[in-house]
Parts: C-alpha cells; structure tokens; sequence
C-alpha cells in the first residue's frame, strides 16, 4: 500500500512541475474567445470556453476551458437508458452558486517561470517535415491565464489542440488535424453505411458500444477529419467537421478525440463543436452512451452564444 501512495504521490508531483501556462494578456498573436453551453447537447447546465489563437494566416491553437467535474453527484442505481436518452441527462447535477468555477485564483510569481508562448506549442507539433499534428499530441498541459484587474486565474482543466487551415483538391488527400473547406463533403451515417459494407466484421471506429479499438483499426483507415456540412450562422458561412478515430479507452481518458466535431468559420475560428470524451469520462460526468450515440450519429453540436 505504502508503495502504492508513493508511486501516485510521485505522478502527481510530476504532473504538477510539468504544467505549462499561456498568458493570454501577453499574447502577441490575435484570438477569438467564444462561449458554449453544454444543456442542449448533454443534459447537464455547464460553460465551455474556448480560444482560438491564431498563430499564423493558416493556423490555428485552441485552447479549451472545460467545465470542472463535481464528486459525489451522481446517484448509484439501475439507471434507465432509454428514458435517460429520451430526456437528453444521466443523473441530477448540484447546482453549486459560484462564479468562475472552471478557474482558480493563482499567485503570478510562482508560475512565472512557467509562462509559455504559442511557438513553444507549436514546436511541440513540428517535426522535420514540418507540421506533424496528430491525436497524441492533444494534451492538457497546458493551462490558459487570464487577468482581472490586478489578479491573475488559471483554468482548471484546459485541452489544447492544433489545426491547419489549407484547401487542397481531391485526388490530394488531407491529413488529420487540416481544416479543409473545399473537399468532398461526408456525413458520419454516410461513412458508417460505406464502412459496414466494406468492412462488415470489424467494428465502427465512432462506435461507443464496442471494445476499445486501436489507432487506425489495424491499417483498415487512416485517421482524418472530414467536412460533412455547409451553413449559414446569421450571415457567415459555417463549416462542419467530424472526425474518424476511435475511442482508445472504452472505460477510461480519450483526450485524444479532442473536439471531435466542430465547426468553423473562416476569420472567426472554430466557433462551436463537441467533447464527447470529456462528458463520457467515468471519472465525471459520464454521460450516457444512449445520449452520446444520438449526438454522434446525428452530428450534434454546440454552437457559440456570441454568433447566436
């Protein structure tokens, strides 16, 4: 036991020298800020607030402020799924009267040392080649700070992420994490009519229902985004994105889905998405799979409040 509390104390410890930070004052590249609401989508009344930095012309970090788990909200019964889908919600939240719970009050001179820039990011996802995103390197290292008056607050839990911006025709195939406005649209029940087909005996890479499945499903895809939708948010043309990976960790962390549907609109960023992973995690919220299905199949998502 005592070997066990060692080895959990010396993770949390590393966990904590590791973390990064990202002032958003001091930024000297622009962003958009945006507001989602996670009612509609998965039942519970949260605030998600995402920072599309845009480091260059066709790039994009997006920094994720993802609403804090509540412990011991959740009742421990046979649960209804199918009247749980039906009223899109799992269990009864505590409504908990606090401003700014996603963000902590933190003193400036202990993590001043820490204090990154966005290239620091990029350099992350480089390599010879270039560009290399790739769902491992989504991570939550990273913690955005912004300052009110003289106090300076860090997100509590902040995924970053990284997408290119570039339109190349078919046949030129694009690669995972490349928002591409122009290809050839797919919707998720298209491509899941097509794989099944094809692939009858293997398992759906979205499917929540299955075990947990590799990268890639052993060579039968590559992984990728895909354009599945065009629209008007008022006046601009919106976007829609899904993307095919599969769950890694059927009962665990898939951080590595990130936003797994989101939506963008050239200028403006990524102004609404998806956190599936995030609502389904047994360590939080744990969203029914009924609901996630319902919201993966028919590409649901959120949309931000300031375009609404």
């Amino acid at each position: 036991m005592k070997r066990i509390i060692s080895i959990l104390l010396i993770l949390f410890i590393n966990q904590i020298f590791a973390q990064k930070y990202i002032l958003l004052d001091s930024l000297k590249t622009k962003f958009k800020e945006y507001t989602l609401k996670t009612k509609e989508l998965y039942g519970i009344d949260k605030k998600i607030t995402i920072y599309n930095v845009f480091s260059s012309s066709n790039s994009i970090i997006l920094f994720t402020v993802l609403p804090q788990y509540e412990a011991k909200i959740y009742k421990k019964e046979n649960t209804d799924y199918e009247k749980l889908a039906n009223i899109i919600g799992t269990t009864k939240i505590e409504k908990k009267k606090k401003e700014d719970v996603n963000w902590e009050k933190i003193d400036y001179d202990k993590i001043r040392d820490k204090v990154k820039e966005v290239w620091n990011i990029e350099s992350d996802m480089m390599s010879e080649w270039g560009w290399d995103i790739t769902p491992e390197k989504k991570t939550f290292e990273y913690r955005v700070v912004k300052k009110i008056g003289k106090d300076y607050y860090a997100a509590k839990n902040c995924l970053t992420e990284a997408f290119s911006i570039e339109n190349p025709k078919y046949p030129i195939i694009t690669p995972y994490g490349t928002i591409n406005i122009v290809e050839n649209k797919v919707a998720i029940k298209e491509m899941l009519e097509t794989f099944k087909k094809q692939y009858p005996k293997d398992v759906f890479p979205l499917d929540i229902w299955e075990k947990s499945q590799s990268r890639g499903g052993g060579g039968v895809y590559t992984v990728r985004n895909y354009l599945s939708k065009e629209y008007k948010i008022k006046n601009d043309n919106a976007y829609q994105f899904w993307t095919l990976d599969s769950w890694w960790n059927m009962h665990g962390d898939n951080h590595h889905r990130g936003i797994d549907r989101f939506v963008y609109i050239p200028e403006k960023g990524i102004v609404g998405g998806s956190y599936d992973f995030y609502f389904r995690d047994p360590r939080g919220f744990r969203i029914a799979d009924t609901v996630l299905w319902q919201n993966i199949i028919n590409e649901k998502v959120m949309i931000a409040e300031e375009l609404k």
